[in-house]
């Protein structure tokens, strides 16, 4: 199964969203993060993935979320942290233009955002399962409850 990470970082009261700039959701508001690479870990790949996008070191990391995604006869498992401790100044990239945002904008965000996003800004773990179609376009929707992850 194909595994991603996503990295949200938290500077006080704002959020650090990024603007895809090419490849998969482009154009939309989300977070940094990617594929996990081979012999890499989810934490791992979160921080190459911030250096990679954004050009900032993640310094403290703390697992939020396990979402596993359908999408035709595909599944993929995202691995979604929050950074609350990094060093350097957010930077764009060829990937990514990085913005401060007090909260999100879930109309420019992937459908499924709106259900796990919010409860792990209000500080719960969750362990998610979403459906989308095989292209991504379309979301057949899913659920989250709460979990301890380790």
């Amino acid at each position: 199964m194909k595994e991603t990470c996503l990295g949200i970082v938290r500077d006080g009261t704002f959020l650090l969203f990024i603007r895809k700039l090419r490849g998969l959701g482009k154009g939309l508001l989300t977070f940094p993060g990617g594929k996990v690479e081979e012999q890499e870990s989810p934490e791992e790949c979160v921080k190459r993935e911030l250096w990679e996008e954004v050009k900032i070191t993640a310094l403290k990391l703390e697992k939020v979320a396990e979402i596993l995604f359908r999408h035709g006869n595909d599944e993929e498992k995202m691995y979604v942290y929050v950074i609350t401790d990094y060093t350097d100044i957010p930077t764009i990239t060829a990937e990514a233009l990085p913005m401060w945002l007090k909260e999100p904008i879930y109309e420019e965000m992937w459908a499924d955002d709106k259900v796990w996003l919010p409860r792990v800004l209000a500080g719960q773990a969750v362990c998610c399962e979403f459906n989308f179609s095989q292209d991504w376009s379309e979301f057949h929707g899913g659920e989250c409850r709460s979990c301890k992850l380790t």
